[in-house]
């Protein structure tokens, strides 16, 4: 690192685009979530199917693309990264009313869609270390946190009224496809923009050095647990947002009974709170923890877990009430602070010329952890006839985060780059 780089004021519309890039890809990933039961219907297919299929299986493709996209952008840039995702995420949603019920197809623009979503997440702390010096990188990676629950915010937002004024599943997914268009111009404008200057201090150094650093990454066990970090953060974000609309809407035995639209305004208060520990959770680790990143992430874990009071009816009650808003709102803050405060710490531990492939490689790797969260509720609410325990699993994976998280500390090959 280069103490003396200049950062230019384009770097504001650097993490603007990126924070569009990720609302997009959480308004088209989440849209369905609050719908399922309509979704189910319209497919003519079992819950705990539909659940998997259009929720879970996007994740599948986000590690894909998580991982091919970080090399990419290692090698061609995270604008021209972005350009294609973009299209990739537009094509995702509004092809879904081309192709009717046909649930084979469905799930392919699904995971197309999950293919466009993997870059631009993967490569948030690439685009951080190139555009931010390093005292910022935790509060732009904090500023992606935020936007990625605030896209899940207004997913939930609006594709219930949508869905009101539409009557259609297919044709609200092709509304949810507007934040994606506007990433898509904002990603052009990038593409022809200055380049970022961690770019041009990399064009004039060995061009063999970032394929050495990242061998001594790997050597590293740290690199192996922020993917294990991130798979169990990423198995709690989407289980809890997949699966808790449907628990708050459905009627008992199977859910609590609050009906479509009470259950919106709960996860939009969920992800409000998301997105506020997301926002803040750079200057927290920089002005609380005292850049403890360990300590940061063993309370947010443990304190995550704090989602399993849901399941008894004394929180639930009747409907929406203060132990239950008590309850949601610091599962939310600590959780939401969990994946900023992993892409912070890559973005400033490691050489900005690797920052693509670890962050490509903890993420997409990490990702997973989507995938088997929202399968294992599903499995669990076929099984059972209920969401009593999908949360318990819940707080269990909350639990075993917690234990792991002991074992982080900063990459020994890299302790030596004057980062604190």
């Amino acid at each position: 690192m280069n103490d003396n780089i200049q950062y230019p004021g384009f770097r504001w519309f650097a993490l603007i685009t990126m924070v569009f890039g990720v609302v997009a890809q959480s308004v088209v990933m989440i849209a369905p979530a609050p719908l399922i039961g309509e979704v189910a219907k319209y497919l003519g297919r079992e819950l705990g199917l539909v659940t998997f299929t259009v929720m879970g299986l996007w994740t599948v493709t986000v590690c894909l693309g998580g991982m091919v996209g970080g090399v990419i952008a290692d090698k061609v840039g995270i604008a021209k990264v972005y350009f294609v995702c973009s299209i990739l995420l537009i094509l995702s949603a509004i092809l879904i009313p081309f192709v009717g019920r046909n649930l084979a197809a469905i799930i392919v623009l699904r995971l197309l869609g999950g293919a466009a979503t993997g870059p631009i997440i993967t490569t948030i702390s690439r685009l951080t270390a190139e555009w931010f010096p390093p005292d910022q990188r935790p509060v732009m990676t904090g500023m992606a946190g935020m936007a990625f629950a605030l896209g899940v915010l207004i997913g939930f937002g609006i594709a219930p009224p949508v869905f009101t004024m539409t009557q259609s599943w297919p044709v609200t997914m092709v509304y949810m496809a507007i934040p994606a268009g506007v990433f898509l111009v904002l990603s052009l404008i990038m593409v022809f923009g200055p380049k970022a200057p961690e770019i041009v201090l990399e064009e004039h150094e060995d061009r063999h050095a970032g394929d050495r650093d990242f061998k001594l990454a790997l050597g590293d066990p740290v690199i192996y647990l922020l993917a294990v970090y991130v798979f169990l953060f990423n198995w709690l974000t989407q289980a809890v947002n997949d699966l808790t609309p449907g628990y708050f809407a459905l009627e008992p035995p199977v859910g609590v009974g609050f009906g479509i639209l009470t259950a919106g305004k709960l996860m939009m208060f969920f992800l409000a709170m998301y997105m506020f520990g997301s926002l803040v959770s750079g200057w927290l680790n920089q002005y609380v923890y005292r850049r403890n990143t360990r300590l940061q992430i063993l309370i947010a874990f443990i304190l995550s877990g704090i989602y399993f009071f849901v399941k008894y009816s004394g929180v639930v009650g009747s409907g929406p009430n203060l132990l239950l808003i008590v309850v949601m709102g610091f599962t939310a803050f600590f959780m939401g602070q969990g994946l900023p405060t992993i892409l912070g710490f890559i973005a400033r531990a490691y050489p900005e010329h690797i920052t693509g492939r670890v962050g490509g490689m903890s993420m997409g790797v990490g990702l997973f952890g989507g995938v088997v969260g929202v399968g294992a509720g599903a499995t669990a609410l076929t099984e059972t006839g209920n969401y009593q325990a999908s949360v318990t699993i819940v707080t269990i994976v909350a639990i075993i985060g917690f234990l792991v998280a002991m074992w982080l500390r900063r990459p020994k090959p890299f302790q030596d780059m004057g980062r604190k």
